[in-house]
């Protein structure tokens, strides 16, 4: 199958998907309510993230590119997913969802998959589940308003894959086009004013594909540490911007941080005067910038991508 009909179908499952669902949803009490901590201003459907992934699983199935690293990354991804379904369903404790992003980020590792930062395995089998289960709960913060959390992956997923366009890559570039084209199927109906949100499910499902999204394929450990290190995190730096944010900030003020509230950097950009479409579309400039930083970086040098940010 072509990339470009790969993409395509991942697009048409999650989009065509989404409608049923939101009957489901409505009919099965599977809505999020407005409430103080929340930005929604009306009931909203929550079973989104099951059009992620099915549109990602079908695409991806269809392709016959898959191996065993992106099965891997994709089934634990969607075994995440599932937790965040739960939790959407009945409410989980923050502690035992964290320790369920911890298992499934232990199975990926026993699978041989990791970042390549070192010599020493132990420390890049940690350094990876930590990439994934920080990254997980970074995309899970910032589904905070409508349009952000899909929109965000589906830039990074772009860049991504923009690394990907070289010979050997093919596997990898399976698992990112089949997200892309899901995420941007659903970003549809998810862009203010949000028909449907992706929920626990789709953002802890995405977080984690993101992130592992960084196991499979060329990236570009060919290329020093320090783009090994930098270059997923530039893809990423809203998320992970705007997590550390908030950790701070909830930690300052004496609250929990796994209490939700509308104190994101989304919610600061309209606090300043943007409206809720204007501060998503910032944030995602912000991301593409991010993106564009890590090309020319790593194509031309960082001197170059340390110009471009500025």
């Amino acid at each position: 199958m072509s990339p470009f009909l790969l993409f395509v179908l991942a697009f048409g499952l999650s989009f065509v998907l989404v409608p049923p669902l939101r009957r489901v949803a409505f009919a099965t009490g599977m809505v999020a309510h407005p409430a103080a901590d929340r930005w929604n201003r009306q009931a909203v459907p929550l079973l989104g993230g099951l059009a992620l992934m099915a549109g990602v699983w079908v695409s991806v199935g269809v392709s016959q590119g898959a191996g065993r690293a992106t099965l891997t990354v994709l089934g634990s991804a969607t075994l995440l997913g599932l937790v965040g379904l739960f939790d959407d369903i009945r409410p989980l404790r923050p502690a035992t969802k964290l320790a369920w992003q911890i298992i499934v980020a232990a199975l990926v590792v026993t699978m041989d998959l990791r970042l390549g930062l070192s010599s020493i395995v132990l420390l890049d089998l940690g350094l990876t589940m930590l990439w994934l289960v920080a990254l997980s709960n970074a995309f899970n913060l910032l589904d905070n308003m409508d349009g952000l959390a899909a929109g965000i992956a589906a830039i990074a997923l772009g860049f991504r894959f923009v690394f990907l366009a070289g010979p050997g890559n093919t596997e990898a570039a399976v698992l990112v086009l089949a997200l892309l084209g899901a995420s941007l199927g659903f970003l549809v109906f998810n862009f203010a004013p949000a028909r449907i949100f992706m929920g626990d499910a789709g953002s802890m499902f995405l977080g984690f594909a993101v992130a592992g999204t960084s196991l499979v394929g060329d990236w570009p450990y060919s290329r020093a540490t320090s783009a090994t290190v930098f270059l997923p995190l530039l893809l990423t730096v809203v998320p992970l911007f705007d997590a550390t944010f908030v950790t701070v900030a909830r930690t300052l003020a004496g609250r929990p941080v796994y209490m939700g509230g509308r104190d994101h950097t989304s919610h600061r950009l309209v606090a300043l005067g943007l409206s809720e479409r204007s501060a998503v579309l910032v944030l995602y400039l912000l991301a593409t910038l991010g993106g564009a930083t890590a090309y020319t970086s790593y194509r031309y040098g960082w001197s170059y991508g340390g110009v471009l940010s500025l």
